[in-house]
């Protein structure tokens, strides 16, 4: 069985260093985990299955390695597109929230996906993002203009250190998350959205600016500061969100909170495409879980698919690879399934752990670890390692990658 060890071992790429770097969190006990949720306004893809497989191995690893991870996922329910399409739909925001969500959480539990600690929620957070924008206005890092607030970007000279840029260079960054923001209304170009007039039902809120919502980045800032303290060991996102949205957040927290870093280590997972092109809901060239499933394909064989690409490389969907990884899963759940008389070789078995904990060690180098997995189960179908030790430790290791794997006693 594989043991729980003192976690000195685990290696994660930094967005924000540029450099595989030593994990070493804020407290011996205990990873405080914020992952940039979905915003509801239309069902889910497999890009947001990318993510939240990404981080659910994260949490998992974390988890088998005696820590106590603090996970909280936002639910973006206060926004342009929450606005535009309940109006669209006919629906309220709240509505609209709860019926998109419910099928988010369907597809991950399909998924074997673990549950955050909590889902706040943007609408049930306002009073405290209030609060913070005051403060931000009141120490001189914001300022007012129309009923409008925004952040002043002069007080701040590395917000493009996400995107290795420095301030004069982002003017001329592309990024298909950048916000529609009144830039007559804006000091400086780079200055950011923090609060807007707003009546539209289920979002207006009273503030000392007027009635109004919160911009796009303030949210996440607040929420994370909620829920989880002044500064954060891990923040989760896709690369798509490193500026604008992450890097003000870390502008917007650290003046808020006069603390600093903001987040010790920013981790982020490529991007799902489809045919070369982003998937985007807003494009509408979707992959979603639930056609997936249609097609007959399990959580395991989707989870696997999903962990034979590194989670920081960019991937194109491939229906092909999908099947032949379906083919693998099986073989896994063949081998955890397999009662062989072969004689125990614990040594050889050790081999096998050894080599799954350094890659997962090793920035989650899943690729390797889900061929370790692989490996093992073909020695066991091949009577070349017992199943009595080996069927356990497959079970064992495919658990942390999310794979749910019987044995032949259930």
């Amino acid at each position: 069985m594989l043991e729980p060890r003192p976690y000195r071992n685990l290696h994660l790429y930094n967005t924000l260093s540029g450099e595989v770097e030593e994990f070493s969190p804020l407290s011996e006990q205990e990873v405080k985990l914020y992952v940039c949720g979905i915003t509801p306004y239309e069902v889910g893809h497999l890009g947001h299955a990318l993510t939240a497989v990404a981080f659910d191995v994260l949490r998992r690893w974390l988890d088998f390695n005696g820590y106590t991870v603090r996970h909280i996922q936002n639910i973006t329910d206060v926004d342009d597109d929450m606005v535009r399409v309940s109006e669209e739909r006919d629906l309220s925001i709240e509505e609209l929230t709860d019926i998109n969500h419910q099928i988010y959480l369907d597809e991950m539990s399909y998924l074997n996906i673990l549950p955050p600690d909590s889902y706040p929620r943007v609408s049930e957070t306002i009073d405290e993002i209030i609060l913070g924008v005051n403060k931000l206005v009141d120490t001189g890092f914001a300022y007012e203009n129309s009923g409008y607030v925004f952040f002043d970007s002069t007080q701040d000279q590395s917000l493009g250190a996400l995107v290795g840029l420095d301030n004069s260079e982002l003017a001329s960054y592309e990024s298909d998350s950048m916000p529609a923001e009144p830039a007559e209304l804006k000091r400086s170009p780079l200055d950011f959205l923090i609060w807007q007039p707003s009546s539209f039902p289920g979002a207006k809120f009273e503030s000392p600016w007027g009635v109004g919502r919160p911009g796009w980045h303030i949210e996440c800032s607040i929420m994370a500061q909620t829920h989880l303290g002044d500064q954060l060991d891990i923040h989760g996102g896709g690369k798509d969100l490193r500026y604008p949205h992450h890097a003000s957040e870390i502008a917007q927290s650290e003046s808020i909170t006069s603390r600093s870093p903001y987040v010790s280590y920013w981790m982020h997972n490529g991007t799902m495409r489809l045919d070369g092109v982003k998937m985007s809901k807003s494009l509408g060239n979707l992959v979603r879980v639930s056609e997936l499933v249609d097609q007959g394909y399990s959580g395991n064989d989707i989870r696997l698919d999903l962990a034979r690409v590194q989670y920081r490389e960019d991937r194109d969907y491939d229906s092909d690879r999908l099947a032949e990884n379906r083919g693998l899963a099986g073989r896994l759940q063949l081998a955890a399934a397999s009662n062989n008389n072969t004689a125990a070789d614990i040594q050889t078995l050790q081999t096998y752990r050894t080599r799954f904990q350094n890659a997962m060690d090793n920035d989650l180098d899943t690729p390797e670890a889900s061929d370790v997995l692989v490996e093992l189960a073909e020695a066991i179908i091949g009577n070349d390692v017992a199943s009595e030790h080996g069927s356990g430790a497959l079970i064992e290791m495919a658990s942390v990658l999310g794979l749910h794997l019987r044995s032949s006693g259930e």
